[in-house]
């Protein structure tokens, strides 16, 4: 028996359900997405877990508590948030047409003809006269990408059928991950070839790690984030009396946003702009008030620590913060927002393989 034929019967354990998963893509990417979305519960839920079993010393009775709290938690959340949460995000989403580009583009004139010396603003007018297709066609280009977005959650929602048959499938599979996830990492050990096996310990230990507390920090900031923009923004209207529609969807924006490393805070805080600008208004639009949202997502920004979190999320992976823009630019190249959100991961995760193997090849 030669090498190759020798790997593939020590790996067909992997092999075969890989090739199986690629075969059957289109069927099985709504499964693995669940399964990612529960791995993320049992990272969240995980530290709850351990806190309840250091009083009940019984794992079971411990997950259970957890899932039964979290059950709770999410019939109040359906019966108060989550409906007004939907009904503010199809209101969005109807707000912004092709109609609004032109209400858009007449109020930032309005508010440049009052601050520009007359011989720019004749210069801006003459460039937008001419750009006036490419404003459009990017302007339709967002649009259709937000649809996009939006049916893209809808369809995970309904992966199987229905939301609540995949909302009760993806807490099966984290009660799963909370009951067997040590048993499944020793039983992944195990299945590798002796003379590599301290080796796949490590890499699995050091990755799990920088995983865990890489998600627990970014989402962790960005529920941070989200929170205060919808706090910031409903004091900016109190104080000011204009009006900014869709408050909460803003803010959650802003926290799904602030995931993305470096562009997530800017991509946060157009909405709220534009938003603002497309609105009618009880009080003149004035671009003091745009300062003014400015202002409180910078606020927003520095609560969160904006000058430190970059190097700190780096430093937690182990990536120098220009290496992460590069990668950040890089996923969302292949892979749109969904890339800009895992690439850090797995550079990290193939950082540590790259290291580990690295050393023990030098140490042969």
């Amino acid at each position: 028996m030669n090498k190759t034929t020798s790997f593939i019967f020590q790996n067909l354990w992997w092999l075969i359900p890989l090739g199986l998963i690629i075969f059957l893509w289109e069927h099985a990417s709504p499964i693995i997405l669940m399964l990612i979305f529960a791995y993320i519960g049992r990272i969240i839920l995980n530290p709850i877990v351990k806190l309840i079993e250091s009083w009940s010393n019984n794992r079971k009775l411990s997950v259970f508590t957890v899932i039964i709290l979290l059950i709770l938690l999410l019939i109040i959340l359906s019966t108060s948030l989550f409906p007004l949460i939907k009904n503010q995000i199809f209101a969005f989403q109807s707000s912004l047409t092709m109609d609004s580009l032109s209400k858009l583009q007449n109020k930032i004139t309005l508010i440049l003809e009052g601050i520009l010396p007359t011989f720019l603003f004749d210069m801006y007018n003459d460039a937008m006269m001419n750009m006036d297709e490419q404003v459009s066609k990017v302007w339709e280009t967002g649009l259709s990408y937000l649809q996009t977005s939006i049916l893209g959650a809808g369809s995970l929602a309904f992966a199987l059928g229905s939301a609540v048959l995949s909302l009760l499938m993806i807490l099966v599979f984290i009660i799963f991950f909370l009951l067997d996830g040590e048993n499944f990492s020793k039983i992944f050990i195990n299945a590798i070839p002796g003379k590599n096996h301290k080796l796949a310990k490590r890499m699995l230990d050091k990755t799990s790690s920088q995983i865990h507390n890489y998600i627990r920090g970014q989402l962790l900031a960005g529920t941070s984030v989200g929170i205060t923009s919808i706090i910031g923004l409903y004091i900016l209207q109190w104080i000011t009396g204009i009006s900014i529609p869709y408050t909460i969807v803003i803010g959650i924006f802003a926290g799904f946003f602030n995931l993305i490393p470096f562009v997530g805070p800017v991509m946060g805080m157009l909405p709220a702009i534009i938003i603002y600008l497309i609105t009618d208004q009880i009080m003149p639009i004035h671009i003091l008030y745009v300062f003014f949202i400015m202002i409180v997502f910078a606020i927003v920004q520095l609560i969160d620590n904006l000058v430190m979190s970059p190097y700190i999320m780096g430093s937690s992976v182990g990536l120098h913060p220009m290496i992460v823009i590069i990668l950040v630019l890089l996923g969302a190249s292949i892979g749109g927002i969904i890339g800009m959100l895992l690439a850090v991961p797995i550079a990290a995760i193939l950082k540590v393989i790259i290291e580990e193997l690295s050393t023990t090849l030098n140490q042969t």
